[in-house]
């Protein structure tokens, strides 16, 4: 078997198509055709040869000096004259002739074919659903295999999955689908069996770091016989691919050899000890020893974290002459992950503190100061876009060409800044962890929380980010801001390679799932949860953070590619605030009705358990904060309570203010403020109570009201946000005037004689709730819509019937006592 890596890269190659090579100002490679020929032919490469863009200059000398195992070729840069889509074309084994009239018809992809055909020239299309010049559609690979019958099954330097998909769909290609190419685009095929298709390999080497570790093989002994068996379609593709590490790795190597050609270069400066030490492997000489020293001496922070990043950086690479390429590659990683994390947290600590002591202008200096350092994390980041672009164009392909026999591989990221708070986003989150786990679903929820407070019941759904950075605002001291690390964080998300990405907050960690959809191709969806704006405005009280927050929220969901919002009232909200409707559609929200239902437990035991007297029960749910109008509440209650001395009102939840809900409370015997409760406390709560007060006008939805109907509790809502539509107006409870007291006192008042008067009437409004919310709130219905996932959502262990609800058992449920 004879092998041969038939795509590298030498000096000869001028233009970097990367954008950071290109602002730099390198050319595509430095790598020394000597040097080439000895590293691939210690790879176990049985022939060499160089494909250089647009030229033979550097492959035409090594020719001349190994001519036995050696061959001239080039990449010519071709265009379809039609939309000037740019293709790569691989051509083996030229003379200069066939070379100079390649390189005149390569304006003209179908006039170079036909000069190939005629020349019989070995050939590959070199990366063939990479887009070079942005203009590559699907037409434009379909007229590719009309015209070529050779293609790069392995490209080094290209995403594994675009490697794999572009061979399943060339080896699946059968003469039907050949004579329907035919026919769309009057291309005459390459030969008289073009489906049938041959593939080569090549490492795509700019650097000199991974020649030969991508090959073409063929069965056959001597060069000749090697070129031939490639242009016979006989030949295999093996070898590695590039993930973004190894890309971004390149892509320093070819600045570090721009550095070292450059006429201009300084010695003994900080970066040539920095590539000294990751590209020649070399330990500290004296002069590099003497540089160490001397920029240890310097005072400020930014230097002492770069002599922190250099030590470790010494220790983990310099002294360790055995790694390997990748493992060279991992710790480089590792270390300059750290040093982004460490430079990350002294500009956050510096701006706050600049702010703190009202000097503005310093934060310009700070943030000016730490560019250079964020700079070394832009090949990650460009390299990790650049190896997924066009990945439309790739699921295209597959469904074009491909008949889809196994289960979909669709892979869903849930990011989300909030998970074990005490919130209504939280609460619906960990609703839908339970069903996918139960459900076995390919979805995962991304979050960022400290290892103590990780669910253990969460393990096979959560991927938890390393946080470097937290915050908690003295104003919601229940609440912790967390900023994860970014290198690190995108290493993890990049193992588990995502399909689709779904946001739920717009705070650090939903800024990285929209970064990293952007990154990978792959569509976001937004869930507007919050309404951050109106939460500020009751919050802080500031009319300018308030503008600042709705700026930022805006921007945020306009990057989405759809926006699921829970209610039609709030996508009128946010339409009349300038979103943009064409992207919104409903957030539809389930709930488990197997747990939410209402309790069969005797009324005793919640008055022994909370000490609560005999009379009518108004209760609210949620998070005790100022914006839910908690005042409101106490005003209506304190009304209602002198018309009927015998009220109770139970609070139940936590929140910045429930201490000082508390202080308020406290003249008011029958008001019981519970704090947070586990789920089972509530739901016999929800059971107990007459009568859910919610007038808040800063929720999008009200997952507690949906909660306290499936309990059969009645509600009143205000007519302001998405609550009012979870309730049906005069049937399962009733939707009153946000900022008209008198009304919501008035129908309080009206209930409670109702109830006294006629229980039976009054019990019907808790039992319509409760069969809306089993007729229209399921998680299956929910999940499939958002998802695309249909689910089997457990069945109801009870059956309905006119006007009531029993078990199948006969063991009878308590009603509600008058």
């Amino acid at each position: 078997m004879a092998r041969a890596d038939l795509h590298v890269h030498s000096q000869y190659s001028k233009h970097p198509s990367e954008w950071f090579l290109q602002r730099i100002g390198t050319r595509e490679s430095y790598t020394d055709i000597e040097e080439l020929y000895h590293i691939a032919k210690k790879s176990g490469m049985d022939f060499v040869t160089i494909t250089d863009h647009n030229t033979i200059d550097g492959v035409r000398l090594l020719n001349k000096k190994y001519p036995d195992d050696t061959f001239v070729s080039s990449e010519f840069t071709v265009y379809f004259p039609e939309d000037g889509c740019k293709i790569h074309l691989l051509a083996y084994d030229i003379s200069d002739t066939q070379f100079t009239e390649m390189n005149a018809l390569r304006k003209d992809i179908y006039a170079l074919r036909d000069f190939i055909k005629k020349e019989h020239i070995a050939y590959s299309v070199a990366h063939a659903t990479y887009s070079v010049n942005r203009r590559l559609s699907l037409a434009t690979i379909e007229k590719l295999v009309l015209l070529f019958d050779v293609f790069e099954g392995i490209n080094g330097a290209r995403n594994a999955y675009y490697n794999q998909v572009l061979r399943e769909v060339l080896s699946h290609l059968t003469p039907d689908d050949i004579e329907r190419l035919h026919e769309k685009y009057g291309i005459e095929p390459m030969s008289t069996d073009p489906w049938v298709k041959g593939f080569t390999g090549g490492s795509d080497d700019h650097a000199g770091l991974f020649i030969g570790q991508t090959a073409t093989i063929a069965d056959c002994r001597d060069k000749e016989e090697f070129i031939q068996m490639i242009r016979d379609k006989r030949t295999t593709a093996f070898g590695r691919t590039n993930d973004y590490k190894s890309f971004a790795f390149t892509i320093y190597k070819i600045a570090y050899d721009f550095s070292k050609n450059t006429a201009e270069k300084k010695n003994g400066g900080i970066w040539d000890l920095i590539n000294t030490t990751v590209f020649e492997g070399k330990r500290l000489d004296l002069k590099s020893w003497l540089a160490m020293q001397k920029f240890k001496r310097y005072k400020n922070e930014r230097d002492k974290l770069f002599v922190q990043f250099l030590d470790e950086l010494i220790n983990d690479i310099s002294y360790n002459e055995s790694l390997a390429v990748d493992e060279k590659i991992q710790r480089m990683y590792d270390n300059i992950a750290a040093l982004i994390d460490n430079f990350f947290i002294m500009v956050v600590q510096s701006l706050t503190n600049d702010l703190k002591n009202g000097e503005p202008g310093k934060m310009f200096r700070t943030i000016s100061a730490a560019l250079p350092v964020f700079f070394l994390s832009a090949p990650f980041i460009s390299s990790l876009k650049h190896l997924y672009l066009d990945r439309d164009l790739i699921q295209d392909l597959r469904k074009q060409f491909i008949k889809e026999t196994r289960p979909s591989d669709k892979r869903v990221l849930w990011f989300t800044d909030t998970f074990n708070d005490l919130n209504g986003v939280a609460v619906t989150l960990n609703n839908i962890v339970a069903i996918v786990q139960e459900q076995k679903l390919s979805v995962k929820f991304v979050v960022s929380i400290p290892e103590k407070d990780a669910l253990k019941a969460h393990k096979h759904s959560v991927i938890n980010l390393p946080h470097i950075y937290s915050y908690t605002p003295e104003f919601y001291p229940q609440y912790t801001l967390r900023i994860p690390s970014l290198l690190k964080s995108i290493a993890m998300i990049y193992e588990h390679n995502p399909s689709e990405i779904i946001v739920s907050t717009p705070g650090p960690v939903g800024l990285l799932g929209l970064l990293l959809s952007r990154l990978f191709g792959i569509p976001c969806t937004g869930v507007y949860h919050t309404d951050f704006t109106r939460q500020t405005e009751h919050i802080i009280t500031d009319e300018g953070m308030a503008f600042l927050m709705e700026r930022y929220i805006k921007w945020f969901y306009s990057l989405m590619d759809e926006i699921r919002v829970p209610t039609k009232e709030y996508i009128n909200i946010l339409v009349d605030r300038g979103y943009e409707q064409n992207k919104m559609k409903l957030f539809k929200r389930g709930i488990d009705t197997n747990i939410f239902r209402y309790a069969d437990t005797c009324r005793t035991t919640i008055q022994d358990r909370y000490k609560i007297p005999d009379g009518f029960t108004l209760l609210w749910s949620g998070r005790v904060s100022k914006d839910k109008r908690i005042d409101v509440l106490l005003n209506i209650y304190a009304r209602v309570l002198q018309e009927f001395p015998d009220t109770n009102l139970i609070i139940a939840g936590d929140g910045p203010d429930l201490e000082a809900l508390r202080g308020e409370a406290r003249p008011l015997e029958r008001v019981f403020c519970l704090g947070r409760l586990p789920r089972e406390a509530l739901i016999d709560l929800y059971s107990f109570a007459d009568l859910f007060v919610f007038p808040s006008t800063v929720d999008t939805f009200g997952m507690v009201i949906l909660e306290a109907q499936a309990c059969r509790l009645p509600a009143l809502v205000s007519d302001v946000g998405g609550p009012q539509e979870v309730v049906c107006d005069g049937r399962t409870g009733f939707v009153l005037p946000a900022y008209d007291e008198g009304k919501w006192v008035s129908k309080v008042i009206e209930l409670r004689m109702l109830k006294n008067a006629h229980p039976q009437f009054f019990d019907r409004f808790g039992i319509e709730a409760e069969k809306r919310v089993r007729a229209a709130y399921s998680w299956n219905e929910a999940l499939r819509d958002l998802l695309g996932i249909t689910i089997a959502v457990k069945k109801n262990s009870y059956t309905k019937s006119p006007g009531k609800i029993k078990k199948k058992t006969e063991r009878k449920i308590l009603r509600k006592p008058a």
